[in-house]
């Protein structure tokens, strides 16, 4: 993460703002109708595509393992 604060990075932690996380469940949703999902979680390359795609629409410094935690706290709601 940077080192840097801007107004989605407070400190060490990554946060999610309402439009990042839809974002992040469309580009889920299309990689799921893709079939690029197994049977339980996506691969490491597509979290990284996301991760590039959130990284780049919000100017923020997004990586796989934010993708990845948000992806499990979003499946934690919904459970």
């Amino acid at each position: 993460m940077s080192t840097t604060k801007n107004e989605k990075c407070k400190g060490k932690h990554f946060t999610w703002s309402k439009s990042m996380s839809h974002m992040l469940l469309e580009i889920l949703a299309e990689e799921a109708l893709k079939g690029n999902k197994s049977s339980y979680t996506f691969k490491a390359e597509y979290f990284v595509k996301m991760a590039i795609e959130i990284s780049q629409k919000f100017n923020v410094q997004c990586k796989p393992k934010h993708v990845d935690n948000h992806l499990k706290t979003v499946e934690k709601k919904w459970v």
